[in-house]
């Protein structure tokens, strides 16, 4: 099975920081721009007012085309371990909110020590404001949604928050160099099972006729292969239960995030993520549950080889939930991350080389050298 699902493994929902940025960059719908004074740019440390809450969340997830629950958002920029979100907020003389970011402070660990990582999320700028200026920044050439970036990035560098992430399309990586954002490259190997061939391949956006076929095609393969192996498969060892009942295990000198108790209560909600281990190393993942439009999605998991018993499990638990399949983004970190491309691919899963890259802004320059990072799909899925 050698086809390349690169150009259509895609999320349902891609990332929120991606298209905040867009939007702010100028790639919403355009409308006529409107005559207006100097808007006024302040910095707040949550939580904020219920109406400001519900003001960013609507407007952003009309401009991004999201369906973020006012729930889900509150979760994101109040509940942290770490506290609330700091806010960068665009106003109208007549305090009238029209463009927003934010820096969520995440748990981390980092050469054995505790840190405070951060990422940008829920970014937008009302499309009628781009021409307007900032009170303050009258004269600066700068791009609007660099200007209070720039201004929040160095209020939380003051505090000790490092490093600081954004994820959005390669695009506007160059302007991001200004404010001392580099991008920074993590190859991974993308891997999928497909149990659902025709939803699958009529429901992935972006293809061409051929590729729908072909995701079709691998897909009744796959599906066909484990419908008996499910049959004879013992899991009595592995045991499913909610992600935060005990911490992961520490991941040495690298930069980690949800790694205690409380972090991946914050992260994991119950409702919507499971914790499946079982006895050995790489027997503990946690995953996002799939859905009738959805991938069951590996998140987070103890590095090494996962058992057959544990994939079979993660099969079984997307066909309970009528999930598209299983995805799994093994990012290039060590030798146990080929050892777990080597064992799916061994049970009938498809993998393809990919490249993701993060925004980083960091006082340690060692931070920007992908090999420093325990990174999952835990960062790259934080819309869910």
């Amino acid at each position: 099975m050698s086809t390349d699902f690169n150009k259509f493994n895609t999320p349902a929902h891609a990332s929120s920081s991606s298209l905040g940025f867009a939007q702010a960059a100028g790639l919403a719908v355009a409308s006529e721009p409107v005559q207006q004074g100097a808007l006024n740019l302040r910095m707040i440390r949550g939580p904020l007012q219920p109406q400001q809450n519900q003001s960013i969340i609507s407007q952003y997830n009309s401009l991004a085309s999201e369906d973020i629950s006012t729930a889900d958002f509150l979760r994101w920029i109040q509940n942290s371990p770490e506290g609330p979100a700091w806010h960068a907020i665009l106003e109208t003389i007549d305090g009238d909110i029209v463009g927003h970011t934010s820096l969520i402070p995440i748990p981390a660990t980092y050469n054995g020590r505790p840190a405070v990582a951060a990422k940008s999320e829920f970014s937008f700028i009302r499309e009628e404001y781009r021409a307007a200026k900032i009170r303050g920044f009258e004269q600066s050439g700068r791009l609007k949604n660099l200007i209070y970036i720039d201004e929040l990035f160095k209020l939380c560098r003051a505090e000790g928050w490092s490093p600081l992430l954004i994820s959005t399309s390669s695009s506007y990586h160059r302007v991001f160099r200004s404010i001392a954002c580099y991008p920074v490259n993590f190859p991974l190997w993308e891997c999928l099972l497909v149990l659902r061939p025709g939803k699958a391949a009529s429901g992935t956006p972006n293809l061409q006729s051929w590729q729908r076929a072909s995701l079709w095609g691998t897909g009744l393969i796959q599906t066909t292969l484990w419908s008996s192996a499910l049959l004879f498969s013992d899991r009595s060892e592995l045991r499913r239960f909610p992600a935060h009942e005990k911490p992961l295990p520490p991941c040495g000198q690298k930069l980690a995030c949800f790694q205690d108790k409380e972090s991946l209560a914050w992260r994991y909600p119950e409702e919507q993520y499971t914790r499946i281990a079982g006895s050995g190393q790489g027997a503990d993942l946690i995953v996002k549950h799939g859905s009738d439009t959805r991938y069951l999605r590996v998140c987070q998991w103890q590095s090494g080889a996962p058992s057959a018993a544990l994939i079979t499990e993660l099969v079984q638990m997307a066909r309970q939930q009528r999930a598209l399949g299983v995805r799994w983004a093994v990012y290039e970190q060590d030798a146990g991350s080929a050892a777990v491309v080597s064992r799916l691919r061994s049970l009938g899963f498809l993998c393809a080389k990919r490249v993701r890259t993060l925004l980083i802004n960091t006082a340690e320059r060692e931070l920007l050298e992908s090999s420093n990072w325990n990174l999952t799909d835990a960062m790259f899925s934080f819309d869910h």
